[in-house]
């Protein structure tokens, strides 16, 4: 890989690893809308929307993550009013980073280039980005996964 796919802060990536263990507490899956801007293949990562702040209902009824319709538009309201894009998304799973057959079969963003992180065991263990699975939507059904030092060479901590 010529360049990293995500670049965030080192600060930032360590808020979101504490917020996505804290609200999965170890046994359910979280998530959040990581939030910046695009440029062409560069991703540029300035803040997140924990999934359980546009969907609380769900964040409490589910194991799993879940949306609604009016859960997704508030995430979408949220950027319409920040001027920012959801440029990824990222979710925990209990054990490995790799795509459930519901995550292959249901983007969080159904866009050709969209990057779709997944910490595994509930973000419990100070994941580093080489311990996450970093899932590119290629489109009609079809994802590219990286794994180890791809992973950590898609993710750029600055």
């Amino acid at each position: 890989m010529s360049h990293p796919l995500l670049e965030l802060p080192n600060t930032l990536y360590a808020a979101l690893v504490a917020d996505l263990a804290r609200s999965g507490r170890g046994v359910k899956e979280s998530g959040a809308f990581l939030l910046g801007h695009a440029n062409g293949t560069d991703r540029r990562v300035s803040s997140y929307l924990m999934y359980d702040v546009v969907a609380p209902e769900s964040s409490r009824r589910y194991a799993y993550v879940a949306f609604t319709a009016q859960e997704m538009a508030r995430a979408w309201d949220h950027c319409y009013a920040t001027g920012l894009q959801v440029v990824a998304d990222v979710h925990t799973h209990p054990k490995g980073p790799a795509q459930s057959i519901s995550d292959r079969a249901h983007p969080i963003v159904s866009v050709a280039g969209h990057v779709a992180l997944i910490v595994p065991y509930f973000s419990m263990q100070d994941p580093r980005p080489i311990d996450l699975g970093v899932h590119i939507f290629e489109g009609n059904r079809r994802w590219r996964s990286l794994f180890g030092k791809e992973a950590h060479d898609a993710i750029l901590l600055t």
